[in-house]
This record gives structure tokens, sequence and C-alpha cells, in this order.
């Protein structure tokens, strides 16, 4: 029901053109009216029968929930159902002014699921740091008589809502997935079916589903046990829930272990060679996954033009390149970034650029991805230590200069709590090293002392540097 039908009530209550504040209405004397407060959850007597069924109500003012009304012991009792994605919109109190029918309003969880009881309730008639404010599902059921209806998180799509009524069967309907996955079915159909690549994306895809539909899952099997005899802990579940809608059931993914290190970074570096579309949309669902450990470039870095002295040296390199054609790998960085300006490859790595731009269209920052291994065949001759620590720089003997690589765990010279050590330890024993995707203890060297000292942006440490620090055992370890 749209506001104007509203108990036909909506001139009367509100007037016309009131914004989604709390309306506050004043008498001739200026006297501030007062609402009269919601009655408790709790202080609803015990339904021996159910309840009459008002229906749904919705508000173009109270946008982001439907109110399941129900004809109660005491007035009206609604229970504001959050819409998927669109809850944060507004609070369900709001409604307090556009339906003085309301006695008694409880607002559904948006996610969480307390065995045995179902979901946890808000009752609106208590303050927000209230300990009474949090109510059991149950109480919820006893004041209607009947089970209360229960969408999974991920289902509960407005119309879902709007549709139901008592004694409906429950809806077979296709979780929302955030992000959306479905990109990485329609690009596997383009691969022979059992291939790396197919599997790849047939496992992150099923992942997806089935995350999606966790809510669901978390339901049934309440359910489910409250169904066995010898459970005691779950009994009367059914009593007090409904389901009213569930994800169809997906198959778990096919394990990937077979596949090894080597054949899974082929993968990956297949996806970010294409050029279209579909790769661009894949490759970022599975960034926004975290999906990034095989992938070339995993990390984000913003090379300040303030602060970073190697630009100099590496920007005249970069290659642009047009920013209307489909590359993978940007789509990394076009959304970490809120003004971007020219697209760019390092020729060296193959790494994207993107320029971030201030307000007044001047660059302030260049955003890469560092590559997660070196793709050099010289070893290391300098660090250079740049951006504060932050964004170093790996010169090799023949002259090429790199961004540092990095990998799932963010390492930075100068602090004390950082690990760099190990990397610095890495590259000078083989410059392809894999990255630091975990916390390695630092040695009790020189080396690990170093790589806690700041230095200014420029410092050169030569290989003969580091080497010497490396051989020379840290004296004093807790400096």
């Amino acid at each position: 029901m749209a506001d104007g039908g509203a108990v036909g009530l909506w001139d009367r209550v509100t007037g016309q053109g009131r914004s989604r504040q709390p309306v506050v209405k004043r008498d001739e004397h200026e006297h501030e009216r007062r609402f009269e407060p919601f009655i408790a959850l709790r202080e609803i007597p015990r339904a021996h029968e159910p309840v009459p069924f008002l229906g749904p109500r919705t508000f173009d003012r109270v946008p982001g929930y439907v109110f399941l009304c129900w004809d109660t012991a005491v007035g009206v009792l609604a229970a504001a159902y959050p819409v998927l994605g669109q809850s944060h919109l507004s609070r369900s109190l709001w409604v307090r002014e556009f339906d003085p029918s309301i006695r008694c309003l409880i607002q559904v969880a948006d996610r969480g699921f307390q065995a045995p009881d179902g979901p946890d309730v808000f009752d609106q008639s208590q303050r927000d740091n209230s300990d009474e404010r949090r109510q059991l599902w149950r109480y919820f059921a006893q004041a209607i008589g009947q089970p209360a209806p229960y969408w999974p998180w991920d289902l509960n799509f407005q119309e879902l809502i709007e549709q139901w009524k008592p004694g409906n069967d429950v809806v077979i309907a296709v979780p929302e997935q955030s992000p959306d996955m479905t990109p990485l079915l329609q690009l596997s159909a383009l691969y022979e079916h059992g291939s790396p690549t197919h599997r790849v994306l047939t496992h992150y895809y099923l992942k997806g589903v089935r995350d999606a539909s966790v809510g669901t899952r978390v339901a049934l099997e309440c359910l489910a046990d409250s169904d066995d005899p010898d459970n005691n802990f779950f009994t009367g579940l059914r009593e007090r829930l409904v389901l009213a809608a569930r994800a169809p059931e997906a198959p778990a993914p096919d394990s990937l272990d077979d596949l090894g290190e080597h054949a899974l970074r082929a993968v990956f570096s297949g996806l970010m060679e294409r050029r279209d579309t579909l790769a661009v949309d894949a490759v970022r669902a599975l960034r926004q996954w975290g999906v990034t450990e095989h992938m070339p470039f995993a990390t984000l870095q913003r090379h300040r033009v303030e602060n970073t002295v190697m630009l100099e040296e590496w920007l005249p390199r970069l290659q642009e390149v047009p920013g209307y054609l489909p590359n993978p790998g940007f789509a990394g960085l076009t959304t970490n970034v809120d003004r971007p300006g020219r697209r760019f490859l390092d020729p060296a790595t193959g790494a994207p650029v993107l320029e971030g731009l201030d307000y007044r269209g001047e660059v302030e920052e260049y955003v890469t991805l560092l590559p997660r291994r070196l793709p050099a065949t010289s070893p290391l001759a300098e660090l250079i230590i740049d951006g504060d620590g932050h964004g170093n720089w790996i010169r090799v003997t023949d002259g090429t200069l790199y961004p540092a690589p990095a990998g799932e765990y963010d390492v930075s010279w100068g602090y004390r709590g950082s690990g760099y050590g190990p990397l610095v330890e890495r590259l000078l024993d083989d410059i392809t090293t894999p990255p630091i995707d975990r916390w390695i203890d630092p040695s009790h060297t020189e080396l690990t002392a170093l790589t806690k000292t700041k230095m200014n942006n420029g410092t050169v440490l030569t290989r003969a540097q580091l080497e010497t620090a490396r051989e020379q055992p840290k004296s004093r370890w807790d400096n």
C-alpha cells in the first residue's frame, strides 16, 4: 500500500510535502506533538489462535521496508522486513508518523539466525541502547498465534515479501550475489569443458552461488534439527517460523588442488590477457571476492606525486592505451580512483597504471597493481626506498627498474612490525621469488633491523650493503 492509502490518514497525520524526518506538529500554543508510545512486543498477550493478517504496507517515505501487519489483541502489530539492498535508505521507526494505527512495531534483523529460535527482532518501543530491544522470534510468533514468515538474507526481495500470505508454499528464488559471479559462468562457456580455465571459473562461480545461499542453508539445517525427535534443543522451531522463500540447491564446487601452482597461474594470466568486456567483468568479480593469489598482479599501489621520487624515471617508459578498449587489468583500478585520467601499461611488467586526478584535473597520483613476481632474468642490484617505505623499487643488474613485488600480506620499509626483511632476503636469493602472502618471522640479523629504520625517499641500498647486513647477527633484537 502506498503512502496515500495508509489507513486513509495521510493528509490528517502528515500533511503534504513533508520530509522524511519525523513530523513535529504544533498547535496554536506551539506545544510539541507527542506520539502515543508503542506497546512492547513482550506485553502482547499470547494468541491461542491465528490472528487476522492485514497484509503488507509500504510507504514511499519509508523506503527499504515492507511492513507485514497483524490484528493482535492490542491492535496492529507491524513487522518491518528490510528489503534487500535498500534498508539503509531510512529507518523503520519513521512509519509512526504515517500510520498511527500501528500499536507495536518490530524490525526483523537483516542477517543472522539464532539457533534454535530463529532470527532476532528489534522491538522499536525500546531505545536503541536498551537490552530489551533485541527480542526472540518466539515472541513475534506468540503475538500472532502462528509461525511468523521469514525470508533468508539475500532472498528478501520486496516483491516476494509483498506477495506473501499465510498458507503460501515456500518460493524457490535465486539469491542476490555480492559480487555478481554470473560473468564467470558466461566466460566459462567459452572454454572447453573440463579445461583448467573452465574448471577455475566454474569453481568460483559455484562458491559465489553457495555463499549467497548461506542464509537458506542455515535456516533449513535448523528446521531439519527441529524435526529430529532426538534433538530436544531445536524443538518447536516449526511452530515459531515458516520459511517463505529458499534458494535452489547448488552443488559444491569441485576441488582445484590437482591443478597445481603453475597451472593456476597460467589460468589467471590468460584471463588478464583477454581484451573483452566479459573478461573485465569476470576479473572484477574475482578481485572483489579476493581471488588474487594466482593473478600476476594483486596489491593496489598509489604512487603519490608529491612523495614518490622515482616517478621521474618510471613514467617515461609507460605506454598509454586507449581508455575505451577493455582490459581486465584495469578492473582492479577504476573502482578505486574517484577521478580517473589516462591509462597506461608498464612494458616491463605488463601492469596497468591509471592516473588519479584532483578536483582541478591535475594528476595527484598514479595507481597501479604491483606484480606478484618480477619478470626479470638479472639479479637484484639495488633496493630504492620510496613512498615513505610503501612504494619501493628494485633495480636489477641489467639496469631495469621494477616496482618491488607484493602479495597478500602488506609489508613496508621503516615500520617495526612490517616484516619487510623476509621479502628482501627472498629477492636477494631469487629475483623471481614468490611474494609474501602471510606473516614470516624475520631473521635475527642487522638486515631486519635495517628494514625497520625509516629512510628518506630515494635512498639507495646496494646489494653489497644488503648482503653485509644480512650476514651480521643482531646483538640486541629488542631494539
